[in-house]
């Protein structure tokens, strides 16, 4: 555990001021106060958090984009308290283009979530069945960054060098709303739900035309103990890796966070989810049979296949 939690250990600072993490910018503010009926929200979803229970229903309209960040910075705030610091963002699925032209469905961006450092594991961990609401093997990418530079880079070239390189990345969310209570409202305000992520050792990537190449172009499976394939793609089919860095690197900039040496970019999900029960909010999917999840992929790194894996104990 040591070997993950390492790169992403931060001074007492970013422990302090981790939970401020969307409270500067033009959407929301840490001087403002969370109307009574808000606050009862933020504390059902820490109760939810713990426990691993649904949240009521909260019906799409009920909220604004301003007012769910403003909920997901008192929740992040006092999950801070028990979760420790932050150890990196994520982006939620977007096609890209989508907000070139403005707001979107009251969105002026796509949406983004804190990732507890505490929630990150090495490749190997084991999750119980039983362990969340609802969550599931998710195909996910990440980045980590390198340096404080990449606020600043303008090029794709000039964001790829501020990255420390790539890991392969499960994700494994809870989510707390119900099929027929979740919105991307409810969502924002529950921090995207956000629990815990399986990395794989890091991936160097030269900040070269040949580099950006192999990032826009490897393969990926998911597998199980018995080497069945669950699922497989290609990240050109799902998106393009520095896009997302920019896209989630401009909208922490929007709201006064700037990304840190050692932050874990959580890009999104490549194509493949599978649950790990049946039922929730995801019923076309068929869930994850076996006891270890493995993603792989191929083309990214230069000694060979990169993998990362999560055992299941049933």
């Amino acid at each position: 555990m040591l070997a993950i939690k390492s790169p992403l250990s931060r001074n007492l600072c970013k422990s302090v001021f981790g939970v401020l993490w969307l409270c500067c910018g033009h959407i929301v503010s840490a001087a403002d106060e969370l109307p009574a009926a808000h606050q009862r929200l933020v504390s059902e979803f820490v109760h939810s958090y713990h426990s691993s229970t649904p949240i009521s229903p909260i019906p799409a309209g009920s909220l604004t984009e301003q007012q769910a960040y403003q909920i997901a910075n008192n929740y992040v705030d006092e999950l801070t308290v028990t979760e420790g610091p932050i150890g990196g963002y994520k982006i939620g699925t977007f096609e890209a283009g989508t907000y070139d032209n403005g707001p979107v469905d009251g969105w002026s961006g796509p949406i983004t979530a804190i990732l507890f450092a505490s929630g990150l594991y090495p490749s190997g961990h084991h999750v119980s069945v039983n362990c969340c609401n609802f969550s599931f093997v998710e195909s996910d990418f990440a980045a980590e960054v390198g340096s404080g530079t990449i606020n600043e880079a303008a090029t794709d070239l000039e964001i790829l060098a501020a990255l420390k390189g790539f890991r392969p990345f499960i994700e494994m969310p809870d989510i707390l709303t119900t099929a027929s209570g979740g919105s991307k409202f409810s969502g924002v305000a529950t921090n995207y739900n956000s629990r815990r992520g399986i990395l794989g050792e890091l991936i160097s990537v030269p900040a070269t035309q040949a580099g950006l190449e192999r990032l826009n172009s490897f393969t990926y499976d998911m597998t199980n103990e018995h080497d069945e394939v669950l699922g497989k793609g290609s990240i050109k089919d799902a998106y393009e890796p520095i896009y997302r860095v920019r896209a989630l690197r401009d909208r922490l900039l929007e709201r006064g966070r700037r990304l840190q040496t050692g932050d874990i970019l959580s890009l999104g999900d490549m194509g493949t989810i599978r649950p790990l029960k049946p039922g929730g909010i995801m019923l076309e999917l068929p869930r994850f049979e076996g006891n270890i999840g493995t993603v792989t992929y191929y083309g990214l790194d230069a000694n060979g296949p990169a993998s990362v894996s999560v055992h299941i104990d049933r």
